[in-house]
């Protein structure tokens, strides 16, 4: 049923008033923005947002607000330089018609913006409360996943939204009889990745040993419930990287992820095993087809984006089956950008880590896109999936050009740090982180 002109009117006036109201606020709190923005991440399907001529999500949307409202006072660095030329590069081609706008529209929304939201708020607030939110927000999404699975429900599937996208996204997944978690992230993968790249702002939270080991093993449940293979491989990798890199992460937490990593796996490994031999085709299909997308390699410019290679046929392979998803990052930028554009965007992402395992500094931001790695190969950056991955991006990069407020906030999540003292004025004060 249509809504009336009027109240449409009244219902996008009041909408508008809330926004205003919200941003007068927002502006003068930034880890109020930090804590709204990784909640909607988390918990905000894809399909909520505007059409405008081209869809906006709902947390594109609030991304841009944010940026705007604490931008001003943000000044760039070296790094920017390649984000900034990847959008250049993509304008440009736009409007020579070598790249179409819808690509060009999700290249800098979904992945420009949030990169650019990370560094800003970074800077804002520092590495604790960003490792504490993200830490907290994968908790409760596991928590719910768990649920998700064991009832058989997804509670959000049900928010209503723009419908060609709900229709895409919001529909249940099974696997070998069990229903695949997906919490609001529309996809088990999608899921999977947001967790397993979490898993080390987890270990890295300030909070009890006990705490971090609950909270981690919630998250690792759902992700075996996302039965998604790369989901589970990320997130053992990054476990794994946080304990032997993170810096100050007690030696008993390491000790004791160390051993419910083993336990996890000793106990399911058999039943995932079984799960995927149930699955049959419907696994090894979906394994198949991503072994065969580097058939498209041959259809890359060195810039500009492939046009009418859905419709070739090279070798054996018939292009046109590759058209509705290409799950494959990094393929999948290199047909809608070309080669030059797609390199200065993963410039940022390899700079980052580069810099923070030479400096022997890495951050949870760090370990958490390093571990990542393998899943770009995987999927295709979806719903929230892509735009929570380059917000760690942009945070990772801060945390590297600014170690010592990463080193600094660390040293608050050891388990026992030592007492410091501070000088004021001669007083003495005592003190003590849709594919397949």
């Amino acid at each position: 049923m249509r809504m009336p002109n009027g109240l449409m009117m009244m219902a996008v006036v009041t909408a508008l008033v809330a926004a205003g109201i919200a941003a007068m606020f927002l502006v003068r709190a930034p880890r109020a923005s930090l804590a709204v923005w990784v909640l909607a991440a988390f918990f905000l399907p894809i399909w909520v947002g505007l059409n405008v001529g081209f869809y906006m999500s709902g947390i594109t949307l609030l991304t841009l607000g944010l940026v705007v409202l604490h931008g001003g006072r943000f000044r760039l660095a070296a790094p920017d330089a390649f984000m900034l030329l990847f959008v250049g590069l993509v304008v440009l081609l736009f409007a020579a018609r070598q790249v179409e706008l819808s690509y060009l529209v999700s290249g800098v929304l979904e992945l420009v913006l949030p990169y650019f939201w990370g560094r800003i708020i970074y800077e804002r607030v520092g590495s604790r409360p960003i490792t504490g939110w993200i830490a907290g927000a994968a908790v409760a999404v596991g928590v719910l996943a768990v649920i998700e699975f064991l009832t058989g429900s997804n509670l959000f599937i049900g928010i209503p939204g723009y419908g060609p996208l709900q229709a895409t996204w919001g529909t249940l997944q099974p696997r070998a009889g069990f229903l695949r978690a997906e919490g609001a992230f529309g996809h088990s993968i999608a899921l999977g990745g947001a967790l397993a790249m979490s898993a080390a702002f987890v270990i890295a939270a300030r909070t009890t040993t006990w705490m971090k080991a609950v909270g981690l093993t919630v998250v690792g449940v759902a992700v075996v419930f996302t039965f998604s293979r790369i989901g589970i491989i990320t997130f053992v990798l990054t476990v794994v990287l946080s304990i032997l890199v993170l810096r100050g992460v007690g030696a008993s937490i390491r000790w004791l992820t160390a051993g419910l990593l083993g336990v996890g796996l000793f106990i399911l490994v058999p039943f995932l095993d079984t799960v995927f031999l149930d699955a049959g085709s419907e696994a090894g299909g979906s394994a198949d087809y991503r072994g065969s997308l580097t058939v498209l390699l041959s259809q890359v410019q060195p810039i500009g984006g492939a046009t009418g290679w859905g419709d070739l046929v090279v070798g054996d392979d018939y292009l046109g089956n590759f058209t509705a998803s290409t799950d494959n990052a990094f393929i999948s930028l290199l047909l809608r950008y070309g080669y030059i554009p797609t390199a200065a965007l993963f410039a940022v992402y390899v700079g980052a880590v580069v810099v923070a395992v030479t400096s022997k500094r890495m951050s949870p931001a760090s370990v958490a896109i390093l571990a990542q790695l393998p899943g770009l190969f995987a999927v295709a950056f979806i719903t929230q999936y892509g735009i929570l991955l380059w917000f760690i991006v942009g945070v990772a990069v801060s945390s590297a050009l600014r170690p010592e407020r990463e080193s600094t906030a660390s040293s608050r999540f050891a388990e026992h740090p030592r007492p410091e003292v501070v000088i004021i004025d001669g007083a003495g004060v005592g003190t003590s982180s849709r594919g397949r």
